[in-house]
């Protein structure tokens, strides 16, 4: 399966949702000619941008900000706060199947519930 581009991916969001890249523009605050920009890969835009994008097409804003290579604020905070040992869980974890990280997910909040 190929990468999609964040551009293609915006533009395929917006087009299913049936919303002109005018009416995206207006919601995110900016100019049409940016919004055609970025969808067509020719601009690389900030974090701000694309959390009001996916805000606007009522979309995952880890999802698109991963496809525009960068992750949220409070993901930077949480690498930060532990810089060996989140990347060192991560690189642990990174073949673990979806069903894993289900798990994981299940077990990780049993932890935190514990702690209350």
């Amino acid at each position: 399966m190929s990468k999609e581009s964040l551009g293609n991916m915006i533009r395929k969001i917006r087009k299913a949702k049936g919303i002109s890249l005018r009416k995206l523009a207006e919601e995110v605050d900016v100019s049409f000619v940016n919004i055609a920009h970025i969808e067509n890969g020719r601009i690389k835009t900030s974090k701000e941008v694309l959390k009001q994008i996916a805000d606007a097409l009522d979309y995952d804003v880890d999802k698109l900000l991963a496809l525009g290579e960068t992750v949220s604020e409070d993901i930077e905070k949480i690498i930060r706060k532990r810089p060996t040992a989140v990347p060192q869980f991560l690189r642990t974890a990174k073949n673990l199947t979806s069903e894993e990280w289900r798990e994981l997910t299940i077990h990780v909040k049993n932890l935190k519930d514990k702690k209350k």
